[in-house]
């Protein structure tokens, strides 16, 4: 099978020159990018899960999915009321504990001959005080944690839970985000990462919006890996500025092209002209005779379309174009 194989090879180089026949193609000059494809989904820059730091019956919501709220929006609130009650007894413990602190200081003041408190009541009572206001601030601060506010101005993306559910502690309830600032996470193949970076150019199309081109960049490339059914991948984030004309929303499918590397006044050739022949290309040359001659050449960057060619041939070279 090696003898036949060498035999074959051979036999393809000197089997002497053929009257050029086909399409021809004069080898120019002109400008070529590689490219790096994949897909991704459009998302707020700025989302979040939102959730309570205490736990309890869901008492009411007073939201919907799609509402648009200013930033310190009273979302959602917890059953409060036995934080309610709570608070109203720390109010009147420290009125009370304030109370006899003042009292003992005004006896002392208004009546020189009264016998005054030893020190260790004072402090006793000062003591109390101290702990009535701080008692006083954990109810408010447990009241303020059964209540759900909007962090920034934005919109209300979903809603997880329904009133009358009990709700845990950091339990996500609410999907918040800003759609006045969107992008594009994408995953980049390990393979093609090495050649995407930061700065780098993307056009990039909707299937929401099937025949309309956006442009953006990247503006981020993750160094740590992700597992994308059994692939490594690293994740992107291309930035772009949101069409006033239409209505992007998070999850739309994205697909991208990447410009990675670029270069002007390069001698191309289209891809059918190259044929592989074991490590090598090679192209069909037109002889001055109109005969044509198998040479090999050296390519650099290549696109769906063309190749770049760095040695082997001349610009105003033909080639033939097979049919």
């Amino acid at each position: 099978m090696v003898v036949a194989g060498l035999v074959l090879l051979a036999s393809f180089f000197i089997g002497g020159s053929q009257t050029a026949t086909g399409t021809t193609y004069q080898v120019q000059r002109g400008s070529i990018s590689a490219v790096v494809r994949t897909t991704g989904k459009i998302e707020a820059v700025r989302q979040l899960k939102l959730s309570f730091r205490a736990g309890d019956i869901l008492r009411r919501t007073l939201v919907k999915p799609g509402d648009f709220v200013p930033s310190g929006t009273l979302l959602m609130e917890l059953d409060t009321t036995q934080l309610e009650r709570q608070l109203s007894q720390a109010q009147s413990q420290r009125e009370i504990a304030r109370f006899n602190l003042s009292a003992q200081v005004e006896k002392a003041q208004s009546n020189p001959n009264a016998a005054p408190a030893s020190p260790s009541e004072l402090y006793s009572l000062a003591r109390q005080s101290e702990l009535a206001d701080a008692q006083l601030t954990q109810a408010r601060t447990a009241l303020e944690n059964a209540r759900l506010y909007a962090p920034f101005e934005g919109t209300i993306l979903s809603i997880d839970i329904n009133e009358g559910d009990y709700v845990n502690p950091g339990q996500a309830v609410i999907n918040f985000g800003d759609l006045t600032r969107l992008q594009v996470r994408a995953d980049i193949d390990e393979l093609d990462v090495a050649n995407v970076a930061v700065g780098q150019a993307v056009s990039f199309n909707l299937d929401a919006f099937p025949g309309k081109n956006f442009e953006g960049q990247i503006s981020l490339v993750s160094p740590n890996p992700a597992q994308r059914t059994g692939s490594t991948v690293y994740p992107a984030i291309v930035s772009f500025t949101r069409p006033t004309d239409l209505y992007f929303r998070p999850g739309m499918a994205a697909n991208l092209v990447i410009t990675s590397l670029s270069r002007n006044n390069v001698l191309l050739v289209p891809n059918r002209a190259l044929e592989s022949i074991g490590l090598r290309k090679y192209v069909n040359l037109i002889q001055p005779d109109n005969t044509t001659e198998k040479v090999p050449v050296e390519t650099g960057l290549t696109n769906p379309d063309q190749t770049e060619i760095i040695g082997g041939l001349n610009e105003g070279s033909r080639i033939t174009l097979p049919r």
